[in-house]
């Protein structure tokens, strides 16, 4: 449901406002937006990534609202390797990642190396495909490993942060 209703936000005035989930609200002002959660909500997050938001309730669109939907469960496999890449690369949200990758159990990737025709074990764990493709690229890497390739694992992640 899509609202005009005024909302003050850490970015302004509300421009839209949509209704995602009950207690998640998409806010968007002229020149930004993300997420106003119930404090509900907000408290569904775990203590480490409150504490990491820049304001309480509140998630910014471009870093923290991939973070929170995906730790809400409103995050599709897009939006969890777009919320590890942010966790992985900001120190601020780096708190963030045991349970982004606990949070799902999203596909992972490996890379496998071809040295005579045959496959090797896989080697590597890689939360995105960019991540695998980027390592089985790396020509230092093709120079000691021979034929790199990125593959998604077929097994899933297991229990809280465990990994196949």
């Amino acid at each position: 449901m899509v609202t005009t209703t005024l909302t003050y936000t850490p970015w302004g005035w509300t421009k839209h406002v949509e209704e995602l989930a009950e207690g998640v609200l998409r806010v968007s002002t002229p020149g930004h937006g993300g997420l106003k959660l119930s404090r509900e909500r907000w408290n569904e997050l775990p203590a480490e990534v409150r504490d990491a938001m820049y304001t309480q309730t509140f998630a910014e669109e471009d870093c923290e609202e991939p973070i929170v939907r995906t730790l809400l469960g409103l995050g599709d496999d897009r939006e969890r390797e777009l919320a590890l890449k942010v966790a992985g690369y900001f120190d601020r949200y780096a708190p963030a990642l045991p349970h982004l990758r606990a949070a799902a159990p999203g596909p992972h990737y490996h890379v496998i190396a071809y040295w005579g025709g045959y496959g090797t074990d896989p080697f590597g764990h890689f939360d995105t495909r960019e991540e695998a493709e980027a390592f089985a690229g790396d020509g230092a890497n093709r120079r000691d490993h021979g034929k790199l390739e990125a593959v998604e694992c077929e097994r899933r992640h297991i229990g809280k942060g465990g990994k196949p």
